[in-house]
């Protein structure tokens, strides 16, 4: 049975691209966390929000090459995030490392590469 990937509600929701997610969360800031559609399930040990965040930014976001199925309840909010109507490019496999180092290096890389994206568009340089 599927669930969604962000508040992990049972059912069948909108699939998006990894691409799509990585560009919500890097150039748009889509924190599901703060927006209260995932819960701190770390909370009892001490762990913030944001650390929590951070763990998910860089290991789950960063890494996976998969589709994330999303509910009805959780696009509604994410949508606001999204550049593009998701357009599903079907599954690929996950490729997430658990070994926080090789998370924190992928994810700078990823986020970095959204950044050079956002910084090298030619209209910028006339503001």
């Amino acid at each position: 049975m599927a669930v969604c990937d962000i508040c992990n509600s049972p059912g069948m929701g909108t699939l998006i691209s990894a691409e799509q997610m990585r560009s919500a969360v890097f150039q748009k800031g889509f924190n599901p966390f703060k927006l209260k559609l995932a819960s701190n399930s770390y909370a009892f040990m001490g762990i913030s929000e944001d650390q929590t965040f951070q763990n998910w930014k860089n290991t789950i976001v960063a890494q996976d090459t998969s589709d994330w199925n999303i509910c009805s309840k959780c696009m509604g909010v994410l949508k606001n995030y999204m550049t593009s109507t998701p357009k599903p490019t079907g599954v690929a496999n996950a490729t997430v490392s658990s070994n926080p180092l090789i998370a924190n290096a992928k994810a700078q890389e990823v986020e970095n590469s959204f950044k050079k994206i956002e910084t090298n568009k030619w209209w910028q340089f006339w503001k």
